[in-house]
């Protein structure tokens, strides 16, 4: 799911009435994508994340990267021998600057022009160095600041493995960034720092990485290494960059000792989650992730059956990507192949790799095996679910595979023809009927989903089967909790399609938050693909980009009456089942005469939970059977009519 630019909401404590929690929610891709990155922008996103810059020890930073790396630079300079590299690479240096200068004319000092040429004459320098002594660097410098990478932006320099110098384009070699700035910008300049997250965003859009490295060049050569890890961006002043024409400095000299040691001992791929030679991966057996994984489950057979993955292409289609902290995903297709008794190789079925990055305790893998023991329709078979545990790395790595879920109802062809609108219906009571069933769980809990958006419904094959993923925000709670009802201090989901409760603050989650969210997906895929909108409306409303507060005040003033939300659309063209089943399902959530819009958001608990039963759920999509025969919305309504819990009534709470 990618939606807005910058993190997702994180747990809080309980806030007053009128005050607005800041939530960000998952990055949008359009938005980062479109963004038009100026200065401006920058200073933004780093605003937006200022709270994450942690300054470090420099070891501690190394060490984020290896334990060699760490240890090498502690050392290096101990030996007569290393001392009189760093005197080479100086003079080497020198050398190159002032061959520069006759070949190109002199830059002004201080300018942004003048450090760039240094540092891509610094390493040149110490590659030059180490291949005079018989050493072969691990990486090699490659100037972008007028040569764009393959999305069209320009990090003023990159480091690349020196394997693959040749495909210098590709953010997926990207090893580190450099941005530089002139003596006007100080080491925390919001600009350059901006710089710096929008290169993580580009480095880990395709490449699955346990943290990224970059260096930032500011005022009289001051130079910067930060490291993003998965809570943090860690930060240390370096050196600076050697001057020209006087006696190094003890700064100088660990600039140069800094660039030596990552050049001679950072692996390229330090960072990586999958140890492969071509591209990402492209056939992988899961032991050959870093490191493998541990409590390994296979659903299909209850027991571990060796298995690889042959990549359908080694780009990511989807996932959370965007991200600077907190949880990320990709998520590729595949296809299974089976090791048989008799040494061949058995082909399976189409499934998703995705692999998760996050910091907390909660696994989606143990989530999404609780909801298919449920027998929860409309959920992808889980094929294999396991950890990764790293040290450094608290909460650490999922690995799930499961079966192929199909495309996101979002953009999905079948809104092209009217004739398809029935099906449309029948998909989204297949979604609901997911979401009442995993609410009302079973005897050792019920599960809510808390992440309902539009990339995370979907419709697989030719019959449009629905489907309900990414369950990593899902909650289980204990089966004594009969109201259905959790209170876990956590704001989390997709900002455009979060309830208005949780807009507000209001920590205590039911289903009626997810029906909300379902309804709210509803309606984003009515005004994309049938409705005319405003355009700086729909923009504010799904975009993302809004704060907290002003998205809850503008959903309030949408939905404050039936002819606000009708209007705010304008669908003049849309099918008349889709814009009744639009309409029906607003009444249900906001057409109650006893219980305004206030009213709901005010109440610590849910008024909708009173009423809003799993039968007057079913009931909205019961007359589209007068048109046609809808298998899901009977199959919804024989669960509301068998459902032995048939309501949300508020009782104490006991969670899980």
């Amino acid at each position: 799911d990618d939606t807005s630019p910058s993190l997702r909401g994180k747990s809080r404590s309980k806030h007053s009435a009128g005050s607005f929690p800041q939530i960000k929610s998952t990055p949008s891709k359009a938005q980062v994508k479109a963004a038009a990155k100026k200065d401006a922008y920058y200073r933004q996103l780093f605003g937006d994340n200022e709270q994450l810059f942690k300054k470090r020890p420099l070891h501690s930073i190394l060490g984020m990267l290896s334990e060699e790396v760490r240890e090498k630079w502690m050392h290096y300079s101990n030996t007569n021998e290393d001392r009189r590299l760093l005197e080479q690479v100086v003079s080497q240096y020198r050398q190159r600057i002032c061959e520069l200068a006759a070949s190109e004319g002199e830059i002004n000092v201080g300018s942004e022009p003048y450090y760039q040429r240094n540092t891509g004459a610094l390493f040149d320098a110490i590659r030059v160095v180490l291949e005079d002594n018989g050493v072969q660097p691990l990486l090699a410098w490659h100037d972008t600041h007028d040569s764009p990478l393959r999305n069209d932006r320009k990090p003023d320099g990159t480091l690349i493995e020196l394997a693959n110098a040749s495909d210098s384009k590709d953010w997926r070699w990207v090893a580190a960034v450099v941005e530089i700035k002139d003596d006007k910008a100080s080491e925390n300049n919001k600009v350059a720092r901006g710089q710096i997250l929008e290169d993580f965003l580009d480095m880990a859009r395709d490449q699955p990485r346990k943290n990224m490295l970059g260096l930032g060049i500011t005022k009289h050569g001051k130079v910067t290494a930060y490291v993003s890890t998965c809570d943090s961006i860690d930060y240390a002043i370096v050196g600076k960059l050697p001057a020209l024409d006087t006696n190094v400095s003890s700064e100088e000299y660990a600039m140069v000792r800094f660039i030596a040691v990552l050049l001679r001992y950072l692996d390229p791929r330090h960072s990586y989650v999958v140890s492969q030679t071509s591209g990402i991966f492209n056939d992988i057996n899961l032991v050959e992730l870093v490191p493998p994984p541990k409590q390994i489950v296979n659903m299909l057979s209850g027991s571990f059956r060796e298995f690889r993955l042959k990549i359908a292409d080694d780009k990511a289609f989807s996932g959370r990507r965007y991200y600077i902290h907190g949880m990320r995903t990709w998520l590729y297709h595949a296809q299974i192949y089976y090791a048989t008794e008799a040494g061949k190789v058995e082909r399976g079925d189409d499934v998703i790799l995705k692999l998760q990055w996050h910091a907390s305790d909660a696994r989606e893998g143990d989530i999404h095996k609780k909801a298919n023991s449920m027998s929860v329709p409309h959920i992808p078979q889980l094929v294999f679910a396991g950890d990764i545990e790293m040290e450094e790395h608290p909460g650490g790595w999922e690995v799930l595979v499961m079966h192929n879920a199909g495309a996101s109802i979002k953009d999905h062809a079948i809104w092209s023809n009217f004739h398809n609108a029935c099906v449309i219906v029948d998909a989204f009571a297949g979604f609901s009927h997911t979401l009442l069933a995993a609410s009302a769980g079973d005897g050792s809990g019920f599960i809510l989903h808390r992440d309902v958006s539009a990339s995370n419904l979907l419709m697989h094959g030719k019959d449009h089967e629905p489907r309900v993923i990414d369950w990593g925000y899902g909650l289980v709670a204990s089966a004594q909790n009969l109201n259905r009802t959790t209170g876990l201090p956590a704001i989390v989901g997709t900002a455009p399609y979060m309830s208005l409760r949780v807009l507000y603050g209001q920590f205590k989650r039911s289903v009626v938050d997810d029906l909300e969210s379902l309804f709210l997906v509803l309606s984003y895929c009515l005004c994309k693909h049938y409705g005319k909108p405003d355009k700086d409306w729909y923009r504010r409303m799904w975009s993302g980009t809004l704060s907290t507060s002003n998205l809850l005040m503008e959903r309030k003033d949408w939905l404050e009456s039936l002819a606000t939300y009708i209007a705010k659309m304008n669908l003049n063209s849309c099918p008349r089942e889709l814009s009744e089943l639009a309409v029906d399902m607003y009444m249900a959530l906001f057409g109650s005469k006893e219980y305004s819009a206030s009213d709901i958001i005010n109440s610590e608990a849910d008024p909708r939970c009173s009423y809003l039963t799993n039968a007057v759920w079913a009931e909205i999509f019961s007359k589209s059977l007068e048109i046609m025969e809808l298998p899901h919305v009977k199959k919804l309504l024989r669960f509301a009519k068998d459902s032995e819990r048939d309501s949300f009534a508020e009782v104490d709470m006991d969670e899980d």
